[in-house]
């Protein structure tokens, strides 16, 4: 899987792509890059979320990322998603969902899109280091899929879109072992549950390889395409792309232009989020 630079470095050539819909919000095909963000506020407040959205949607932030550490957090999405409703808000709604399948569930019947890591999804971390033989790492794989798959089932019923988004920061100890922290187990993880997602037929999904060092996630990033080109055309899913826990200030933006920049110049990203430890609002400019 090694990553191919385009021909012509003077003309760019974005990377083709089908199209993920995020309620009425396309991503990929011929559709911009869409900017997003994220509301800073606790998911439970729900006066404050709805206030956050609008102002995110205010400033041009096309799709608006919400917390969702809870079945609590999560059902409470269905207010925060009326009360932007009947304030004509229209930006489409995403759940983050780290270690609770349940919120993740919940969190489907109220936001145009859920976005889940591989690394917890379905593992909590427990740091042992342990050889998996070919037969354990299946059996791993079959309770990824019976984890997965409901989820999976309900966003095709609901035509609710996916974000599969790895992060180097929290890979199971299932790919460390076999793969180590790196960016092939970055993309081994997200493949693993977009097999599962294809399997049952569900193509309303993003990737994403987030990592806080630029190096890492433009490599990972690289790999990935590289790794979907590999397997046919019909790999060709949307990048949602981004350095996490850039910073703020100035170093936050240049250690964003260097991750996003130079993957955008490679011609891969279909959606961005830029992120800064500041008011959500400054992340939309840059």
């Amino acid at each position: 899987m090694d990553f191919k630079h385009p021909k012509n470095f003077y003309i760019y050539e974005r990377r083709v792509t089908r199209e993920v819909k995020v309620g009425s919000v396309g991503i990929g095909a011929s559709n911009p890059i869409r900017i997003q963000s994220m509301i800073t506020t606790d998911t439970l407040d729900t006066k404050a979320s709805i206030e956050e959205v609008i102002q995110l949607a205010d400033a041009g932030c096309e799709i608006v990322r919400i917390t969702a550490q809870t079945r609590r957090h999560a059902a409470n999405l269905q207010h925060i998603a009326e009360g932007i409703r009947s304030a004509g808000c229209t930006v489409p709604l995403v759940a983050d969902i780290h270690f609770k399948p349940d919120a993740a569930i919940e969190a489907a019947k109220w936001v145009e899109k859920v976005r889940v890591n591989p690394g917890n999804y379905a593992d909590k971390k427990k740091f042992k280091t342990r050889e998996y033989t070919d037969s354990e790492y299946a059996e791993e794989l079959d309770r990824i899929r019976e984890q997965f798959s409901p989820l999976v089932k309900l966003c095709k019923d609901r035509s609710v879109a996916i974000r599969i988004g790895t992060n180097h920061g929290s890979l199971s100890d299932r790919i460390m072992n076999r793969y180590g922290d790196t960016p092939k187990g970055m993309v081994e993880s997200a493949l693993e549950f977009a097999r599962i997602a294809r399997d049952l037929d569900y193509h309303n999904f993003v990737f994403s390889m987030k990592a806080s060092n630029p190096k890492v996630m433009i490599g990972a990033y690289r790999l990935l395409v590289s790794a979907l080109k590999e397997k046919g055309p019909d790999w060709n899913y949307p990048m949602h792309v981004g350095v996490t826990e850039a910073g703020d200030g100035e170093d936050g933006r240049i250690k964003s232009a260097i991750g996003i920049g130079s993957l955008l110049n490679d011609g891969i990203g279909d959606t961005v989020r830029v992120s800064l430890t500041e008011d959500a609002v400054c992340e939309v400019p840059v």
